[in-house]
């Protein structure tokens, strides 16, 4: 059966729009899932939201006005279309296809709703929806993210942090990433590790700001100074595994990216739960929980203190870095943990110190927070400001 269909261009991006039954639609399109699917860069659908839809459906006077937007290698596209006229018009046959050819940038969880309503009613496989196809050009799926972020950080209040994740990993598919720009790439990763692990003894969860559309005001770094904090940890980690890192390429240097940053992420939470030991009212404890969007957050970061800000994430992370690459010959192990908790606590700051406009006030360059290093390691002198 051909369905017919209009090939226009918006933008820089060549569309397809046309009318689909759901059940064909199912078939042949599936949900990039990060972390789960290769080159995938959305969430896992939300079993509430989905089930909610499913309950809509069941109403029986139900809409789904919105497109399905879904998107297909410009590759790809021959096989399906049969006929294409100067107009714009053109058919599309799917009878040879046998395969999920499309990728849904939006309206998973319409489609999770109509499958599972499909099991009590099944004529919803003929239902018609509208659908936009995106035509993505030979190695630049990149292109179905930048859509999918523009829809859901200004159309919708969703978080899109996986999206900025998700363009790093496909700047190495691209082949627009090469080895000099792994620890950028590991850093971010590694925040989203941190921001996503709510252990009672992460101080970090929720905590650095990589969402840069959101309009959640949560967190009290960005995902930029977070990286330049930690890049020096990075960079012992990656000088460790030098050997392994030059022989890696696509996929496997995504996945030693990954692999990488949950190690130091885990690595960074032991280290901050000696600072939080040393300084503990520069902390929330217990932890605070805010309800943003319905969605409740908790947080262990005190906005009224510099620690997790820019001042104090750099100047305690640069410890950490100097260690592993001075006297530990990058090798992250006990040892290291042992020698920075002997710093740590040994420093004549206090939690007072610490307070916004207090003893670190005005301290906002790098030669700054490499005094303030040396002011916690005891090797400069402060004076302390009432």
């Amino acid at each position: 059966m051909n369905f017919p269909g209009i090939k226009y261009k918006q933008s820089k991006y060549d569309l397809v729009s046309t009318v689909l039954p759901f059940g064909l639609t199912n078939r042949i399109s599936k949900t990039l899932i990060y972390g789960i699917n290769e080159g995938g860069y959305q969430r896992a659908q939300d079993e509430k939201h989905f089930l909610n839809i499913k309950k809509y459906i069941e109403t029986k006077d139900f809409i789904f006005p919105n497109s399905i937007i879904l998107a297909i290698d410009e590759s790809r596209l021959k096989d399906i279309v049969t006929e294409e006229k100067g107009d714009g018009i053109i058919y599309l046959n799917f009878e040879k296809i046998d395969g999920q050819i499309f990728r849904v940038v939006d309206g998973q969880h319409r489609l999770l709703g109509l499958e599972n309503a499909l099991k009590n009613d099944p004529s919803l496989n003929d239902l018609g929806l509208q659908i936009s196809i995106i035509i993505t050009p030979e190695n630049k799926r990149s292109i179905e993210m930048e859509i999918f972020s523009n829809i859901n950080s200004k159309a919708k209040r969703l978080k899109t942090d996986l999206i900025e994740l998700a363009k790093y990993d496909y700047r190495i598919i691209e082949n627009k990433i090469g080895k000099s720009e792994l620890n950028q790439h590991i850093a971010i990763n590694t925040a989203y590790y941190l921001n996503e692990d709510f252990t009672l003894e992460n101080v970090w969860q929720n905590a650095i700001k990589i969402d840069i559309h959101s309009e959640h005001k949560i967190g009290i770094i960005g995902v930029k100074a977070f990286s330049e904090a930690i890049s020096g940890i990075i960079t012992s980690y990656i000088n460790k595994n030098s050997k392994i890192v030059s022989s890696l390429e696509n996929q496997e240097l995504i996945d030693f990216s990954r692999n990488s940053a949950k190690e130091i992420s885990d690595f960074i939470i032991e280290s901050w739960k000696i600072v939080n030991k040393k300084w503990p009212n520069a902390f929330l404890d217990p932890h605070k929980v805010i309800d943003i969007d319905t969605q409740y957050k908790s947080i262990v970061y005190n906005p009224s203190f510099y620690i997790q800000k820019t001042l104090g994430c750099k100047s305690i992370n640069y410890i950490i870095s100097d260690l592993l690459k001075k006297h530990f010959e990058n090798t992250f192990n006990n040892d290291v943990l042992s020698n920075f908790e002997e710093i740590i606590f040994k420093s004549k700051l206090n939690d007072y110190d610490w307070i916004l406009g207090k003893t670190l006030s005005g301290i906002s360059s790098e030669s700054g927070f490499n005094k303030v290093s040396k002011i916690i390691k005891n090797e400069e002198d402060f004076v302390r400001k009432e």
